[in-house]
């Protein structure tokens, strides 16, 4: 195995992945962001989204129906730098093979706080090179060619230093992927609490809230929702929500990133509600 970095757009359910970073894993190895590009249409391609890599070592472990452990396959694959990053749907339906896709993406979305998943990356190692880290004082593993065919989603990833699966393009995965297919802006205004007239308790007091730091999330909610629906912030998404969030409400970039994600998850679950 290779090492490994939700939005709903019409419907499609879709999450956004830091696959790779050039960090040095805790086998010693170090996957080149070349690698993965240079197999990356492969991967699109043939590739796939599972658990722990089931549909990669079941047959060889007689794991029963594990082709049922696929929930996804890719949309996309960016580089940045040293970092890969994958857009991928998760599957969607009834039935007992949309099962665990059906199941994984309620732990993002239908529970608070969300399931935390990280990415590993899957497939073959088709060459590799020895390095000296002069800073380390140490050799290291360079893997610099691969056959690329697999994300599986788990709770221990081997590079623990990529981020968890996302539900809408955060921070640097913003920059590769936009979140266009979701308008937080028209979503607020079908639905969301976003009139003071009409809220009581804490929520009548959102726009009072836009004068100092949120206190917790429920208070952050509304003053971003206040603040969208007010065009405070302008073409609003999850970047321009995040530099809204700290340079207005003054909260550090990982609590802000947090919040909004999380914001923008409440909202769709709002109108999902709203519709049944």
């Amino acid at each position: 195995m290779l090492k490994a970095t939700p939005a709903e757009e019409s419907g499609r359910r879709f999450v956004y992945i830091e696959a790779s970073n050039e960090a040095l894993d805790i086998q010693n190895e170090i996957v080149l962001s070349k690698a993965l590009k240079d197999s990356a249409e492969y991967y699109l391609k043939y590739g796939n989204i599972d658990l722990d890599h089931i549909t990669q070592i079941g047959a060889k472990s007689n794991i029963k129906d594990y082709h049922f452990y696929e929930i996804g396959k890719p949309i996309d694959v960016k580089i940045d730098g040293t970092k890969t990053f994958v857009k991928a749907e998760i599957y969607s339906g009834e039935g007992s093979s949309v099962e665990r896709a059906n199941k994984f993406w309620d732990s993002l979305t239908n529970q608070t706080p969300p399931q935390r998943w990280y990415p590993s990356i899957g497939g073959s190692i088709l060459q590799k090179s020895e390095d000296f880290d002069a800073e380390a004082g140490e050799k290291r593993v360079l893997v610099t060619e691969v056959r690329w065919t697999n994300i599986g989603f788990s709770k221990t990833p081997v590079n623990a230093n990529v981020a968890g699966v996302a539900t809408v393009p955060i921070g640097a995965l913003a920059k590769s992927f936009s979140g266009a297919g979701f308008d937080i802006e028209k979503a607020l205004e079908a639905g969301y609490g976003t009139d003071s007239a009409s809220l009581t308790g804490g929520g009548a007091l959102r726009i009072q809230s836009l004068h100092r730091k949120p206190v917790n999330y429920w208070d952050f909610r509304e003053s971003l929702g206040a603040a969208v629906v007010d065009r405070m912030i302008k073409n609003p998404g999850a970047a321009s929500m995040i530099e809204f969030a700290v340079n207005q409400l003054k909260l550090n970039r990982a609590k802000a990133s947090e919040w909004v994600e999380r914001f923008m998850s409440d909202v769709k679950a709002d109108l999902k509600r709203r519709a049944k």
